[in-house]
């Protein structure tokens, strides 16, 4: 099985810059439910574009609705890539609210067509020496797509094809109403950002 890039980023208090913390291969652990009920969430990514550097307007961003002081505990992904002219597979990486990275294809340093790659299961954050994800002020949790080298500028560099997935496994959600939510699948809303 092919090593998976997972980077944890704190952000310095005041700046819009992060430094890593920790960056390595997850192993296989599966999610640690001690303390806390944990929900799982399984989103369809199928269609997304990554297109430009983060932050860039033309990246999709979704904004998942998992309730205030909720946590992601673990992460799992079952993926379908493909890349477009010079772009590379280890350059698609999808963000989850700014906290942790992850680049399926890493290693794939050359074009990809139908490109699978799966975490293999649910992945522990914490086995793995990454901490937990936590929400926005609001409950949110944006998920932003975006390329770490820009070959197509505004053209999009890949897309995840058809049957693409990635599951959240959640703790902490506050209310049995945002149990229901996420058993509906939680999602706020999925826009491009222009």
């Amino acid at each position: 099985m092919k090593a998976i890039a997972i980077t944890a980023m704190a952000a310095a208090a005041g700046l819009a810059t992060a430094s890593p913390i920790s960056a390595g291969d997850f192993a296989g652990y599966t999610v640690d439910t001690a303390g806390s009920p944990t929900v799982t969430m399984t989103i369809d990514i199928s269609g997304i574009t990554n297109f430009d550097a983060q932050g860039s307007a033309l990246n999709t961003v979704i904004s998942v609705a998992l309730g205030a002081g909720a946590e992601v505990t673990g992460l799992g992904w079952d993926v379908t890539l493909s890349s477009f002219g010079a772009s590379w597979g280890s350059e698609a990486v999808m963000n989850f609210g700014g906290q942790i990275f992850v680049t399926a294809g890493v290693g794939d340093d050359f074009s990809v067509s139908n490109a699978n790659y799966s975490s293999g299961g649910i992945l522990d954050l914490t086995d793995n020496a990454l901490p937990n994800i936590v929400t926005d002020g609001a409950g949110n949790l944006d998920i932003e797509f975006f390329e770490s080298f820009v070959d197509n500028a505004g053209a999009g560099d890949s897309i995840w094809e058809q049957g693409s997935i990635i599951t959240l496994a959640v703790k902490g959600v506050p209310t049995p109403g945002s149990l229901a939510v996420l058993g509906l699948g939680g999602l706020v809303a999925g826009r491009r950002r222009r």
